[in-house]
């Protein structure tokens, strides 16, 4: 095997590598985001507590 085939195959793997880190960062997107706040909770009771009357 000669030089130029082994560093063209290691330039061609290496861009290989990239563009599946590229592809994957795209899929996840940004993890800098401020994540979204939770809903706000209801005024909606519909559990049953524990010691109350049925």
């Amino acid at each position: 095997m000669s030089t130029a085939v082994k560093v063209s195959a290691f330039a061609a793997a290496l861009v290989a590598v990239f563009a599946v880190a590229w592809a994957i960062g795209s899929a996840v997107g940004p993890l800098d985001e401020e994540p979204s706040p939770p809903p706000a909770p209801t005024s909606e009771h519909h559990g049953h507590h524990p010691g109350g009357a049925p």
